[in-house]
């Protein structure tokens, strides 16, 4: 569909709005070939293809989101250097998520600093920040002044503690204990979070959404970097408000967005502008990350629920993962009933059927009462992994024909049902950035004190 751009709404460093003919509720970004710095316009450059990487990245990157269904403020790409996106009342809030202790957050946690030649430290749960969007030591919104006396330095400070029902404001590079670091601000959460349009709304917890947006998000291209090879350090995002009160990932998630780095633990990112390396260096990075980008994707992956008579009971796969009969993204769920012992051919034929179905692989799980050679049969005829439980988990001795397996029979044994598929999910997540988002958040919130 063609897109006829009207008036210009805004123009940023980086990138301009402009409203759609005939379309009151869309927004056309478009991308500037400007790269930034440290908010200093003296440090803008440009180069003549940041605008089209730019863009390519952020669409492939919400894409990725909204297929594993990550709320995205995100239409369409309508040209090189053109997004289609909803029209949504931006939250004057910076969420950074952490994976590894770089940057910034040395100045304000300097006990996170390694020795002097080792990687940085590796946080097991995501740390989440949030910082209050300021220009030039003032922030307005919705006609009303928030802030208007912030001292050089003290922009985009860190909100301490967002679960409060007050913020107080802090140097964003100051450890918090010392002199200096609280900027003795105050604000109002409530001031900050809701548009004057969505009283309505104002029962629910927009910071707590965020945060687990925030997470989610990180984690799913977490795991699309990983397939490729390299290391999504941290990133920082934006939020806005939907015209029907829904809290979305706003604005973009570009090269300038986050910090990557490659297997042998070089810099892809902007971080290499800031660095001052070359700029025909950085233009090789960013077209480098915008070809790496079109190669996120969901693979056809299968869970084989494989028992051996119908006496036996297929195990449940958690409601996060099958509900309301939908999978997760590029997930299918293959139910088979078929014993090993009585019909080992025909459940040979079934394998290579399978797996001929599928060639991006899949786990197997079987659930067999009594003596277990269905498990043990299919092991040894496929690379997939399969995972043995007994039917029976009051009869012990029904384990033993799972354990002791012969040479070049590769089989894991888990007596528990709801274990026996989270190991599965495990397996898979290995290729699938849903699968993976879904067990590694599951996974951290299991030890927020980390």
């Amino acid at each position: 569909m063609k897109y006829e751009k009207t008036e210009l709404i805004t123009e940023g460093k980086t990138k301009k709005l402009w409203g759609v003919k005939g379309e009151p509720n869309l927004v056309l970004v478009e991308n500037k070939t400007d790269i930034t710095a440290f908010d200093d316009p003296s440090k803008t450059k440009q180069f003549e293809t940041k605008a089209k990487y730019a863009t390519e990245t952020t669409c492939r990157v919400f894409e990725l989101l909204q297929k594993t269904g990550i709320p995205v403020a995100y239409v369409e790409q309508v040209s090189k250097t053109e997004f289609l996106v909803p029209k949504v009342e931006m939250i004057p809030l910076e969420c950074v998520i952490r994976r590894l202790a770089v940057g910034s957050v040395l100045k304000r946690r300097p006990d996170y600093k390694q020795p002097e030649g080792q990687k940085p430290l590796r946080f097991h749960r995501l740390v989440f920040e949030l910082f209050l969007k300021t220009t030039a030591g003032k922030l307005v919104k919705n006609d009303k002044t928030i802030i208007d006396d912030l001292q050089k330095g003290e922009d985009d400070p860190l909100i301490l503690n967002p679960h409060d029902n007050s913020w107080n404001l802090y140097h964003s590079k100051i450890p918090s204990w010392q002199d200096g670091a609280n900027i003795n601000r105050v604000v109002n959460p409530a001031d900050i979070v809701f548009p004057d349009n969505v009283k309505t709304f104002r029962n629910i917890n927009v910071v707590k959404i965020m945060e687990d947006i925030s997470r989610q998000a990180f984690l799913v291209l977490e795991g699309a970097w990983a397939q490729l090879g390299f290391l999504l350090v941290d990133y920082k995002i934006e939020f806005g408000w939907t015209a029907d009160g829904q809290v979305v990932i706003a604005d973009v998630i570009d090269n300038d967005s986050w910090r990557l780095k490659d297997p042998n633990f070089n810099e892809l990112s902007k971080q290499e502008f800031r660095d001052g390396k070359p700029m025909d260096e950085i233009e090789a990075k960013y077209g480098f990350v915008a070809d790496c980008v079109n190669q996120f994707r969901i693979p056809k992956q299968a869970v084989v629920l494989w028992k051996g008579s119908p006496s036996d009971q297929f195990p449940e796969l958690p409601e996060y993962v099958f509900s309301k009969d939908k999978l997760i993204p590029g997930l299918s769920k293959v139910e088979i009933t078929m014993s090993g012992h009585k019909k080992t051919q025909e459940c040979l034929v079934k394998l290579e059927e399978i797996q001929r179905e599928f060639p991006e692989g899949g786990v197997i799980i079987t659930e067999v009462g009594m003596s277990n050679g269905l498990g043990p049969t299919l092991a040894s005829h496929t690379s997939w992994p399969v995972i043995a439980r007994p039917a029976d988990e009051n009869f012990a001795d029904d384990v033993w024909s799972s354990l002791r397996m012969p040479s070049s029979n590769a089989m894991a044994t888990i007596l528990s049902k709801k274990n026996a598929v989270l190991y599965a999910l495990n397996i898979l997540a290995r290729k699938n950035p849903a699968i993976y988002m879904m067990r590694q958040f599951e996974i951290e919130e299991l030890d927020k004190g980390y």
